[in-house]
């Protein structure tokens, strides 16, 4: 998916709402961007409604989650290729996110980032829900972007879905987000989409190393188990 050049502003830097690529195979001996499809393409229409404290997903593999979801690694840049990927992994119960930002193209933002989708790949009502818990590590990063994503597509390529900036340590950790503290980018303004109306069908979480600007570095980060906790 590639997300057009309506996101040239220098505020797009924070945002990741750019051109989005899927992770090649294991055996390529460097990262190769390709396209991954938005997350709104593979919900179903129906949406599952509220429950008790709800389990979004634990990592076997690196393309599905046990609960159903999708699982597609993507990156973003200002300039083609100064963000690249790396084929996704699951190293214990985490998913491990490679990849690497190059400077070449002097773009001034970039990103290297991971899509969770719903489980069974059904739309989540989840209103009633309070916290996000999220397991998290970064050997390359201090913070990571974490975005919960609703289904409309014109709002997922602008990046104007209510989002977190987390600080993380290098060794994995939990983190229990309170919903209430994610918020889309000032820079939507009216395009943007708050907490609540985005909780009414929620079909992924996304998680993000974020550059700006895009610096020569590599990129390491652990997603681990995510729940939504009332």
């Amino acid at each position: 998916m590639k997300f057009g050049p309506f996101l040239a502003p220098a505020a797009c830097a924070l945002l990741g709402a750019c051109a989005q690529f899927r992770a090649g195979s294991q055996a390529e001996p460097a990262p190769k961007p390709l396209v991954v499809p938005l997350a709104s393409q593979a919900a179903a229409p129906s949406v599952q409604a509220d429950s008790a404290d709800r389990s979004w997903a634990t990592f076997k593999n690196p393309t599905r989650t046990p609960e159903g979801g999708t699982i597609a690694g993507f990156t973003f840049s200002e300039k083609p290729g100064d963000a690249l990927i790396s084929p996704l992994a699951v190293r214990g119960d985490v998913l491990a996110v490679t990849g690497q930002f190059i400077a070449k193209g002097a773009s001034q933002w970039g990103g290297v980032a991971v899509n969770i989708g719903a489980p069974k790949s059904i739309p989540v009502k989840a209103g009633d829900y309070k916290f996000l818990t999220i397991r998290l590590s970064s050997a390359t990063s201090t913070r990571l972007r974490v975005r919960v994503v609703g289904p409309d597509e014109a709002t997922q390529k602008l990046g104007c879905y209510p989002m977190v900036m987390q600080a993380v340590k290098p060794e994995v950790a939990e983190y229990r987000i309170a919903l209430e503290r994610f918020a889309p980018d000032s820079y939507c303004g009216a395009k943007g989409v708050a907490i609540q109306p985005t909780l009414q069908s929620l079909v992924a979480i996304e998680v993000t190393d974020v550059a700006a600007p895009v610096r020569d570095r590599t990129v390491s980060f652990g997603v681990g188990a995510i729940g939504l906790v009332r």
